[in-house]
């Protein structure tokens, strides 16, 4: 469903001689800030990649927690402890943390300056977690409809949320939840669950037709793949992206890469 919306939009912008962000809200900024992802491991390895990751431009720091509570601590204040001024750390549980095990975490780590996204498999327990600290909270795998994220706001549920492209049904959905989150003033990180070049250039046309101060961060997931599936995707930059200014996404699929179709549909097909 969302691939075939997405394909819509790049057609409909190369009908029209626009790129996809025009066509979504407008381009809004120069470029859009990334964040880089560092896997589980050891504390003192985690805070060691973020020492690396700034190098090469990324001033916001996602940390993959949500298994042992001890464990994650460490993480978080090793991490924590190399941040520097303007940077920002995002500790991740992705569901992974039961919600006393949440309790735990939150309440160890309250002195950090660190955003809390999603400690907990259900909504309930998210914000129950999230009723027990003053850290400020991202929600992600609960967002997957307009209705979740109205009742979440009012719940004040999150100070934040990722809204992933291919969970809320394609770039068509995304973009009025977009529209209601600007509107509410709920910044997002613009992403998808994951994908190559083809979600990349999605990814960056949607972040790009969003208002600056609303964009939390955004994602280059073609950095995190060796295999390419289509050219003039965007390609990062001291932590950096920017939306093609060709029409529609601006790139062309490689099909070699994406190998044979599942199925083929023509105006014959019945």
């Amino acid at each position: 469903k969302s691939a075939i919306d997405m394909a819509c939009w790049d057609l409909l912008g190369k009908q029209t001689g626009r790129p996809v962000c025009d066509l979504l809200g407008g381009r809004h900024g120069e470029k859009i800030e990334l964040y880089r992802a560092i896997s589980q491991r050891a504390a003192d390895d985690m805070a060691q990649n973020v020492a690396g990751y700034r190098d090469e431009g990324y001033r916001k720091i996602q940390l993959k927690v949500g298994g042992n509570p001890a464990d994650d601590i460490q993480r978080i204040r090793a991490a924590a402890d190399v941040l520097q001024s303007g940077e920002t750390l995002v500790a991740d549980a992705n569901t992974g943390w039961k919600v006393g095990d949440a309790a735990r975490v939150v309440n160890a780590v309250g002195d950090v300056d660190v955003y809390i996204e999603q400690p907990c498999l259900s909504y309930e327990h998210c914000l129950a977690t999230r009723q027990r600290t003053s850290l400020p909270f991202i929600l992600d795998e609960t967002i997957d409809s307009l209705d979740v994220l109205l009742k979440a706001h009012h719940d004040r549920a999150m100070d934040a949320i990722n809204l992933k492209i291919s969970k809320v049904g394609g770039l068509s959905k995304a973009r009025l939840i977009r529209d209601v989150c600007v509107a509410l003033q709920i910044p997002m990180t613009i992403e998808d669950s994951w994908g190559g070049d083809i979600i990349t250039a999605a990814i960056a046309h949607l972040a790009h037709s969003t208002p600056e101060p609303m964009r939390f961060s955004s994602t280059d997931f073609n950095s995190y793949n060796t295999v390419s599936n289509a050219t003039g995707a965007p390609q990062r930059e001291n932590g950096c992206m920017v939306a093609s200014e060709e029409p529609g996404l601006g790139i062309v699929p490689n099909f070699d890469a994406l190998g044979a179709p599942l199925a083929v549909y023509d105006r014959r097909s019945r």
